[in-house]
């Protein structure tokens, strides 16, 4: 689960504590319905994550065109710990929305809670952005490839996705390829075998 609540507690807590807080799902309801800084809203949309249920999530929603980017990133997040594969096509939407900027979060969401529904969206944006993809300027292609990992023996399109990265491995930072040999160690090593196949 990313940004795991317990970093954020004692900060919640300590921000509405002249507000007669309640960990409940009603009293950040009715934070986010009259807010009086845009931080209220910040840490309703992460208290949320806490105690938050399915009827939250249209509040939520609206906040993902918040004019503070951190609610905006807070928010999806909060989206998919709470709707888990329910909300795959509303994160597959982010993804794709010229409407939504924060793409690495709505593929750290996809990542976090999204079903099969969401790979069309996944490789529609890698297409989208195929040149900085190919020249490893893409941030969200390490939480993307571990998405699409999921499904390769059950969708071919996927794991078509996947046969081709070993035409452009060396240029993937190296960070991302660290990231990404930790959590799919398997696909890591299919790569490098073929890269050390095509040398040889």
């Amino acid at each position: 689960m990313p940004f795991p609540l317990d970093i954020g507690q004692d900060s919640i807590e300590r921000h509405f504590r002249k507000r007669n807080f309640v960990w409940s799902e009603d009293f950040f309801l009715s934070v986010l319905n009259e807010p009086r800084s845009k931080h209220d809203v910040y840490w309703s949309a992460l208290g949320l994550r806490k105690v938050g249920s399915d009827r939250c999530i249209p509040i939520l929603v609206s906040l993902l065109a918040y004019p503070m980017q951190d609610v905006k990133c807070v928010a999806i997040l909060t989206i998919a710990h709470i709707g888990r594969a329910s909300v795959t096509p509303l994160l597959a939407d982010a993804l794709l929305s010229p409407n939504y900027r924060e793409k690495g979060y709505a593929m750290w969401a996809i990542l976090d809670a999204a079903d099969d529904r969401a790979i069309p969206a996944v490789l529609q944006y890698f297409s989208k952005n195929r040149t900085k993809l190919r020249t490893g300027k893409l941030d969200a292609f390490g939480n993307g490839m571990r998405y699409l990992a999921k499904f390769t023996s059950s969708n071919a399109e996927a794991r078509a996705f996947i046969e081709q990265i070993p035409t452009y491995w060396s240029r993937i930072p190296q960070g991302t390829r660290k990231e990404m040999e930790k959590h799919i160690p398997e696909f890591v090593a299919q790569i490098e075998s073929k890269l050390s196949q095509h040398s040889g």
